[in-house]
């Protein structure tokens, strides 16, 4: 695997981390966090925790696919793994923190 896309990666993904347990700290007891399930929008709301756990936990699933499919590339004479499964992780950081504002605007805080 690239250390370079290694490094990125894992950034995203700890980006991921800090957005929840900003989340966490940020949002009251009671509230909700919406899930992305397709393009019309926010259509699914999930209770604070469960939606703060889903997305970093998602994060890291696609994260472990990159190592494995970086490691078996480059052990089959190939490239790196592609591109793709970084730029997902980045759609899914700025998606969590997209959800978090909703999140917060609902219960009544500014994100």
């Amino acid at each position: 695997m690239n250390l370079v896309t290694l490094v990125i990666d894992s950034v995203l993904l700890l980006g991921m981390i800090g957005t929840s347990l900003y989340g966490a700290a940020a949002l009251p007891a009671g509230a909700q966090v919406p899930v992305h399930f397709g393009p019309a929008g926010y259509n699914r709301w999930v209770p604070r925790n469960a939606g703060l756990v889903m997305w970093p936990a998602i994060g890291v699933v696609v994260y472990v696919i990159l190592v494995i499919m970086g490691r078996s590339q480059r052990a089959n004479g190939g490239s790196g793994p592609p591109i793709g499964l970084t730029i997902a992780l980045a759609v899914m950081l700025v998606t969590q923190v997209g959800a978090l504002r909703v999140a917060l605007s609902r219960s009544g805080r500014d994100g």
